[in-house]
């Protein structure tokens, strides 16, 4: 009986020694990381003690974090921006690794019409008889800027495109529509808001698609870099990456 007294107290011991060495851990994300922490984080934060404070922005509002040095522990976002040189001197460059890529999708509200989005010309002729265009002034939305210039449809389609701030206010107006429209918007961040009246209708045409590739590393800014790599390796973990490809990462 005393032996499992003992038994008892150095787990219990543990336990409260794990629990005084729990830290609060400052992330800073792209919106297509979202659903996946919906899932993921309390894994994480019950497996270990840590607590997560995740902060979620658009590109550019994540370049500000890390020009402005905030205090912080991970980052996570679009690979060729973590890799600009003012950049990598904001992260610990040895923590960095790849942890996904996301495409473009295509989105409408439900009961709309559906456009045929199935190959490059349906593609093309649907654009030609949407009536509003809808997307982000993100990294999304410069990429579409970007595919209608290269196809030659940009002048013929500015007078009928809706851009927003984020993903989040895009798809919030496409749910809100009327007519014959549709939006773009990273993958992931569509089939979040699928329950609330968002219809995800798959990915850009293959010639079209265009894949963001997101890194994670720890900011020098971070009081816990050891529990910060802890994350970072809990999110490269087979459960997590299936957890992703769900909802919208591969």
């Amino acid at each position: 009986m005393m032996r499992i007294f003992k038994v008892l107290f150095v787990i219990l011991m543990g336990c409260s020694i794990s629990h005084a060495m729990a830290v609060d851990l400052k992330v800073y994300s792209g919106g297509p990381f979202e659903p996946a922490f919906h899932e993921v984080a309390k894994d994480f934060e019950k497996n270990t003690g840590h607590h997560l404070h995740i902060e979620y922005g658009t590109a550019p509002q994540l370049q500000k974090k890390m020009a402005e040095s905030a205090p912080g522990d991970l980052m996570i976002t679009a690979t060729n921006l973590m890799s600009r040189p003012e950049n990598l001197e904001k992260l610990v460059d040895t923590s960095m690794v790849l942890l996904g890529k996301g495409g473009v999708g295509v989105m409408t509200r439900k009961g709309a019409p559906q456009p045929n989005i199935s190959n490059t010309e349906s593609f093309k002729e649907s654009l030609a008889q949407a009536e509003h265009l809808i997307y982000n002034k993100a990294s999304t939305g410069l990429y579409i800027d970007q595919l209608f210039k290269k196809i030659g449809v940009a002048e013929k389609l500015e007078s009928k495109t809706e851009r927003f701030v984020n993903g989040d206010d895009a798809i919030q107006r496409v749910i809100r529509g009327s007519g014959n429209e549709f939006g773009f918007g990273a993958i992931a961040e569509i089939k979040m808001n699928e329950a609330k009246g968002v219809v995800y209708l798959g990915p850009l045409p293959t010639e079209y698609q265009n894949y963001t590739n997101y890194s994670g590393a720890v900011m020098k800014t971070s009081k816990h870099p050891k529990e910060t790599q802890q994350l970072i390796e809990f999110l490269q973990t087979d459960k997590v990456k299936a957890v992703l490809k769900r909802t919208g990462i591969d």
